[in-house]
């Protein structure tokens, strides 16, 4: 099982909005702690008194562009339950459990009527896996058999939404309802591994056995003194767009220590989902920012990393310690970017 310490490679950049505090990976971030601050409403039970109906869809201007809003028909407005009112149908195939979402969306927070979030003003989408656990139940719950073109609003419990903890940089109180508007925009099934082209080994690198679905074998060449710079090899060349820093990445990968060829740590475990991260912003290890930035989605990549691109500046007892004075070896498979 893989040490808690080694979740430095990133952090899950899944829009907090969507997340859970009870993810494991955002668990340690200030935005799952407690209620929001200097909210006594939030701070506060609050008895059910209404339902998505008691929301209507109105319009807003921003720098003149029209974009959707909500208006609450009571402040605070507290669900017991979480409940859904339709806008629009929708047209097409319905989402599966195995896909990611796309769509727009706009967060109310229903104890103030404050808005929360919003994608409209920019036209921007978002994109959600149904697979992931760590999202909000109440979008695990009413996404599943979405359309292309549907929208609905959503008035989402506390119980559904952040729960007992609340989300402090949100501004969300342990017992607010979160009110969502939210357009579908499509659905997608992701890669689950690399897809493309294989590329021919290059002699004097490590050696990768890999099938995508459990961790890769990966041989050290024998006498072999390790890269004093990052070696950056694709194993398959992929036909996805291209990564660009700054994009969340979804991806599957096994890491050895040069010096033994030990496993250390792997995303293909049972009861693992695909890593995901934001790439080339100082999110994950320096290797991974400057190795995979230019690479292809639908790639598996090799990549060899000196230690001061690694965990060479790790704290003794800090994360990455042990690996502080190690040259390290992955492979990646590279799923999704967006």
């Amino acid at each position: 099982m893989r040490s808690p310490k080694f979740r430095l490679l990133g952090l899950a950049v899944a829009p907090l909005i969507f997340l859970s505090a009870c993810g494991d990976d955002t668990s340690t971030d200030d935005a799952s702690q407690s209620s929001a601050p200097g909210d006594d409403a939030a701070a506060t039970s609050l008895a059910p008194n209404g339902t998505a109906d008691d929301v209507t869809l109105t319009e807003a201007d921003v720098d003149g562009t029209t974009v959707p809003a909500l208006e609450l028909g009571k402040t605070p407005l507290a669900v017991g339950e979480t409940s859904i009112q339709e806008i629009e149908a929708g047209e097409g195939e319905p989402a599966t459990a195995e896909q990611d979402v796309e769509l727009k969306y706009l967060a109310v927070n229903g104890t103030t009527g404050e808005e929360i979030l919003t994608t409209f003003p920019t036209d921007e989408t978002v994109s959600m896996s149904l697979a992931n656990p760590n999202l909000l139940p109440g979008f695990l719950n009413s996404l599943e058999g979405t359309k292309p073109g549907q929208s609905f609003i959503i008035a989402m419990s506390p119980e559904d939404a952040f729960g007992t903890q609340g989300n402090m940089q949100l501004g969300i109180g342990p017992n607010d309802t979160v009110v969502f508007y939210v357009e579908v925009v499509g659905a997608t099934t992701p890669l689950t591994q690399a897809e493309g082209e294989e590329v021919e080994p290059v002699e004097g690198l490590p050696t990768v056995e890999a099938d995508g679905t459990s961790p890769a074998t990966v041989t050290i060449p024998e006498g072999e003194d390790p890269p004093t710079e990052l070696v950056v090899q694709p194993l398959i060349k992929g036909e996805g767009e291209e990564i660009q820093a700054g994009q969340q990445v979804r991806m599957q990968y096994t890491g050895v220590q040069w010096s033994d060829g030990e496993q250390f740590d792997t995303s293909l475990q049972e009861g693992r989902d695909a890593f995901e991260t934001v790439i080339g912003q100082g999110q994950v290890i320096q290797g991974w920012d400057e190795g995979l930035v230019g690479q292809t989605v639908g790639s598996r990549v090799l990549l060899v990393i000196p230690p001061e691109l690694a965990y060479g500046d790790a704290q003794e007892g800090g994360p990455g310690a042990e690996l502080k004075d190690e040259t390290l070896v992955f492979v990646v498979d590279i799923l999704k970017a967006q």
